[in-house]
């Protein structure tokens, strides 16, 4: 009976191989029931100590060539003999380790907050509210009077209102009763947030708190100013907060 021994060698004896001598794992017999011959022939394995066969090449337990004296490598198992490690187990549900007594518990960054989108702030609009200056209502003609206490007051808004006598087309701003207002008289103009006042030419002219406007140069306003035109027309900024 011959076999093939784990290295791939075959061996003619059935125990051990004859070439490395590894043992047959297919015979099934225990060392302990060997007779190993007592005496002064008989020399131990200097490998595992296992006493050697009188007979025998090899050591029965570990291979050792007692003739020539060599050493084999330990013998790679079968991978069916291989165990698998088991699974890393986790932690479910463990709850943070306490800081130990009189200790400050480790400070953790707070999560980053969500930027807020930015409230617009409050802006102050500007009105302008169209009245008579009373002390010049004799003698420049019979002013005529506003129905509506309301119709007088005009917000600023777009980018330019212009101001004429109110038989003129495309006003904004019209001025009633008062004939030395020529029909496109003045304009309103918006500069990048805020506003301003120039002349167009007019015949009588523009006056802003009590100054002339000379040619078209354009006069920054804000609340407070006074534009005066034609007789006695007086124009006043007023500012209305949103």
């Amino acid at each position: 009976m011959s076999f093939v021994c784990r290295r791939g060698h075959h061996s003619i004896s059935d125990d051990f191989c004859d070439v490395c001598g590894a043992k047959n794992r297919d015979v099934r017999q225990s060392f302990n029931s060997i007779p190993h011959p007592v005496g002064p022939s008989v020399h131990p394995c200097p490998v595992c100590s296992t006493p050697r066969d009188a007979a025998g090449r090899y050591c029965l337990n570990c291979g050792y060539d007692f003739i020539t004296g060599e050493r084999f490598g330990p013998i790679i198992p079968e991978p069916s003999e291989i165990e698998e490690a088991p699974p890393a187990r986790v932690a479910w549900g463990r709850r943070p380790m306490s800081s130990p007594p009189g200790e400050a518990p480790p400070q953790t960054a707070p999560p980053p907050r969500a930027a807020r989108p930015r409230q617009p702030i409050p802006s102050s609009r500007l009105v302008v509210v169209v009245s008579v200056d009373p002390t010049r209502t004799d003698g420049g003609g019979e002013s005529e009077r506003w129905p509506d206490p309301s119709g007088h007051v005009f917000n600023l808004d777009g980018s330019s209102m212009m101001i004429g006598r109110a038989d003129a087309p495309g006003l904004q701003i019209p001025i009633r009763g008062d004939p030395y207002v020529s029909r496109q008289h003045a304009e309103l103009v918006e500069l990048g947030g805020r506003w301003g006042v120039r002349d167009l030419g007019s015949t009588n002219g523009t006056r802003l708190n009590g100054a002339p406007l000379v040619g078209t140069e354009v006069k920054p306003i804000e609340a407070g100013d006074v534009i005066e035109i034609g007789y006695f027309s007086r124009l006043t900024i007023l500012s209305a907060q949103l």
